[in-house]
């Protein structure tokens, strides 16, 4: 059986999953950026070539390890026999952030040397919050651990290979600060690290291969404890076997979906207080909300979940709901961005990962209740992938949002928040515009949810604050738009291809390479999708007034 880093991290997740994985796909990726990758070679080797060196590319290494186990990685760069290179769609910020206390001070883990490399500290190894902090490295449930240990078994592999030779082997992975100046890249776009110091790298790798193994010859189907970190549910390093192995919670009613559940449940007894991991008790059968003894209830909010659980019905603050949208100033214009994390930035200005806006959507309300039809005031733009269009993008969109001075709805201000901060950093030109569109910025969520000091500008009592203004049962906890709207109109994205932003990203991706006729029924899908994303907003509005009385109106704000 072949298997690599992604493999092996997989099955020492669970004893389960090597029952539940077909063996013949035992090697499951997770995160290969391929495309990109091949640009991000391209850009170190101009680097790194020299008409002396013996540069050997995208080799592939195996070892026959025990179990009929052959254990498989991939190397970008092989440096005249002595330095490789693997290249990792990941950025460099949470290594960098990594820091411990030393008396008075903090200090990085990791120190860049002379030579521009990153390398553990070796300085601080018996300082014990030092010790506390290089933990997460060698944990399979951290996504640095997972780095360090796709590295120990990178190096693992090249010592069973290549017993004789001394091998270095480095990281390169994205620096997040860099910026791309539209013209070329430099070698500021990645750091280089050496994980090489880390002590008990190969014992780390044997241990997770034994455990794998082990795992394979039991092929234990039955259920096991539910962990939540090895589960990594609605992570980025989610298992692929979530909505098997939790198939037994009830949808939207689960105690994981108590406001915060992962703090944990407190019983008030007389010997004290215990106090009840929410994985604890889901492996003890308290599955349902309704499973928990009320008493162990003591926040405001979980117990109006509770309620609203126990009773079918929805909870709603008439006097927040309805103070927060009469602050509202006609006519409202309704905003959302659909954008494309590129690992590799693309155009100038831009950063590994930055989330480049391609696509606005804009519905105009030009007077209470005078949206009757998503067809009506609504403004698109969808970028074209091959060219840099986010300058004809700004001033579409600040021609037809700075014709007043009212207010721009969006859900979740921070994402188009900080997108107009960075396209206001790219483009200065348009700053004054673009300030004026941020400060009428105008969070939905706010109203919806709860924002402490957006009430208390609006002079509600402090317990107030701390309550939630709206809940229903088929929130599940959350307060995403896709879910929010599905409480005054289930059926609002029934119909569409495309009904997320994950989902968008990747259908805009697969323009260039397309056919005319694909391309143009691609782009009339994210057309539709991000139409209905502004549209949504309308409609919750129009739902929260229904809520507060047929009396209320917004006209006079």
């Amino acid at each position: 059986m072949l298997v690599n880093t992604s493999a092996v991290l997989n099955y020492n997740r669970c004893r389960r999953f090597a029952a539940l994985n077909d063996p013949y796909t035992a090697l499951y990726l997770n995160g290969d950026f391929s495309e990109e990758n091949s640009l991000f070679r391209d850009i170190f080797l101009s680097h790194i070539y020299h008409p002396n060196y013996d540069i050997r590319k995208n080799v592939t290494l195996t070892y026959e390890f025990e179990h009929e186990v052959t254990l498989t990685e991939n190397y970008d760069f092989i440096v005249n026999d002595q330095k490789i290179y693997c290249l990792l769609p990941y950025t460099a910020t949470d290594f960098l952030n990594l820091k411990f206390k030393d008396g008075q001070h903090k200090y990085q883990v990791f120190t860049k040397g002379s030579d521009g490399v990153y390398s553990i500290r070796t300085s601080s190894l018996t300082n014990k919050n030092f010790q506390e902090k290089i933990e997460k490295l060698y944990s399979h449930f951290e996504s640095i651990g997972r780095v360090v240990f796709s590295y120990a078994l990178k190096n693992y592999i090249l010592k069973k290979v290549y017993p004789q030779k001394k091998y270095q082997l480095y990281f390169i992975i994205l620096n997040s600060d860099y910026k791309y100046d539209g013209i070329s890249y430099t070698d500021k776009l990645y750091h280089t690290f050496d994980f090489s110091g880390l002590k008990d790298l190969n014992e780390l790798v044997e241990i997770a291969l034994f455990r794998m193994i082990n795992h394979i010859e039991l092929n234990d189907f039955t259920p096991c404890k539910l962990v939540k970190k090895a589960c990594g549910k609605d992570k980025s390093s989610e298992c692929k076997f979530v909505n098997f192995c939790y198939s037994h919670l009830p949808e939207n009613i689960s105690i994981l979906d108590y406001f915060n559940s992962h703090y944990g449940f407190n019983e008030i007894t007389d010997e004290g207080t215990i106090h009840h991991d929410a994985y604890d008790l889901l492996n003890e059968g308290f599955v349902s909300m309704q499973d928990l003894p009320i008493f162990w209830l003591k926040d405001q909010n979980h117990l109006m979940q509770r309620y609203c659980v126990d009773n079918q019905t929805i909870y709603f603050h008439r006097e927040k709901l309805s103070r927060g949208l009469s602050t509202l100033k006609y006519p409202f214009y309704y905003l959302d961005f659909e954008a494309l994390p590129m690992p590799i930035p693309k155009f100038k200005g831009e950063s590994p990962y930055t989330q480049s806006v391609f696509q606005y959507s804009i519905h105009i309300e030009e007077t209470e209740n005078d949206l009757e039809s998503i067809e009506k005031n609504h403004h698109s733009f969808i970028a074209n992938p091959n060219k840099d269009d986010r300058e004809d993008l700004l001033k579409k969109m600040i021609q037809i949002l700075n014709r007043t001075d009212s207010s721009i709805i969006v859900y979740n201000k921070t994402f188009e928040k900080t997108r107009l901060e960075e396209l206001k950093e790219i483009f200065p030109t348009y700053k004054k515009d673009l300030d004026k569109i941020i400060n009428r910025l105008f969070d939905l969520l706010d109203v919806v949810k709860m924002n402490k000091g957006f009430y208390a500008d609006l002079c509600f009592k402090s317990e107030d604050l701390d309550s939630f203004n709206l809940y229903h049962p088929d929130l599940g906890g959350s307060y995403s738009l896709k879910k929010v709207i599905k409480i005054f109109k289930k059926d609002a994205y029934d119909d569409l291809f495309i009904k997320d932003g994950i989902k968008a990203f990747k259908a805009y991706q697969k323009i260039p390479d397309s056919s005319p006729i694909e391309a143009e029924n691609i782009r009339n899908n994210l057309f539709l999708y991000c139409r209905q994303d502004t549209y949504s907003m309308y409609q919750i509005i129009q739902g929260l007034k229904h809520l507060i009385g047929p009396e209320f109106t917004i006209k006079n704000s």
